[in-house]
């Protein structure tokens, strides 16, 4: 009997000892949560990880600045025109170009075999007229399918700024670029919106075969560049907001991608920038980074650029000489970097 109950003793003991090591197990959720714990500190040390990738972030918007057009620019000795201002330059298709440019209240051309040395050619090119024709200025064309040109020009009642001032920008056609018959009033600034200012044009001809006109605008209440759009090239639609707030005198071109328009700051109550020539670039043609100097000049306006290579560039643009002579000049810009 003694030996059975220690027998029972024993497995009651073994028992005892078994029981207090589950129970003892059970206790571990403690431990879990110092594991927790670790974990926790673990997911720390996860997230330092992103902070690793911001150098990689950092890279591509440094990678992206990179892409952004930069220029060397230098000024090209003389000037192009000494008696005239208001330069447009155009393309010719046997590799020459054609300089359009202002005086006495006519558009007169000149042409030249390298860009740098011109010839003026007789004739006029766009005479004024009546009413808010009786000054014009201010042209740029567009190549038309069959071999025509588009003309499009400002149209002034007076050139002293202030009230009563009123631009409007019409349209002329020509074949060869010499003769040109005026087409009729293409912008109404009296009637669309631009409060009586619409006024030197630039148009580009875009990929779908529309045509877009940047012109200066009062549409905001103060001077800036706006746009307007045609599927026919006579018949435009204003399109929403502004292009480029304060700078004046567009002038655009196409460089690989990107659109690169060209203005001018002419006071300082419409840019808060020196007066000079500036560039912006946009992938979309409407909306533009932040204006890059070509040059900072007193007296110096309406920008005109060709483009002699997919890496260079020369910007046309009228300049007041002393005593106050008009004329024109330039400077070519290499892409660097």
């Amino acid at each position: 009997m003694l030996n059975i109950n220690q027998s029972d003793f024993m497995r009651l003991s073994i028992f005892t000892i078994l029981l207090l090591v589950f129970l003892s197990g059970c206790s571990e959720p403690e431990k879990i949560a110092q594991n927790e714990n670790i974990v926790a500190e673990e997911a720390e040390a996860v997230s330092e990880k992103p902070k690793d990738v911001i150098p990689e972030t950092d890279d591509v918007a440094t990678k992206a600045a990179a892409e952004t057009l930069s220029f060397s620019w230098e000024k090209d000795s003389g000037a192009r025109i000494a008696d005239g201002s208001v330069p447009f330059i155009h393309k010719l298709k046997d590799g020459r170009v054609r300089l359009y440019y202002c005086k006495d209240d006519k558009i007169l051309s000149a042409v030249s075999s390298d860009g740098l040395i011109f010839t003026k050619e007789q004739g006029i090119r766009i005479s004024s007229g009546t009413g808010f024709e009786t000054h014009v200025c201010d042209p740029t064309i567009v190549d038309l399918p069959g071999g025509k040109m588009r003309m499009y020009y400002k149209g002034a009642n007076t050139m002293k700024p202030g009230p009563g001032s009123i631009h409007k920008i019409y349209s002329a056609i020509s074949s060869d670029g010499l003769t040109f018959q005026k087409e009729g009033l293409r912008i109404d600034s009296e009637t669309n919106g631009d409060k009586g200012w619409a006024s030197v044009p630039d148009a580009i001809t875009l990929s779908d075969g529309r045509v877009r006109l940047y012109y200066v605008t009062a549409a905001e209440g103060e001077h800036g560049i706006g746009s307007t759009i045609s599927s026919d090239g006579l018949n435009f639609v204003k399109e929403p907001g502004i292009r480029v707030p304060n700078l004046v005198d567009p002038a655009l071109i196409e460089m690989g991608d990107k659109y690169v328009l060209f203005g001018a700051s002419i006071d300082e109550r419409f840019a808060a920038l020196p007066k000079g020539i500036y560039y912006l670039e946009s992938s979309d043609g409407l909306d533009f980074g932040e204006p890059v100097a070509v040059l900072q000049a007193d007296n110096v306006y309406d920008p005109s650029v060709l483009k002699i290579d997919e890496n260079t560039l020369r910007v046309f643009y009228g300049k007041v000489l002393p005593p106050q002579l008009p004329a024109v000049e330039s400077h070519t810009g290499k892409i660097v970097g």
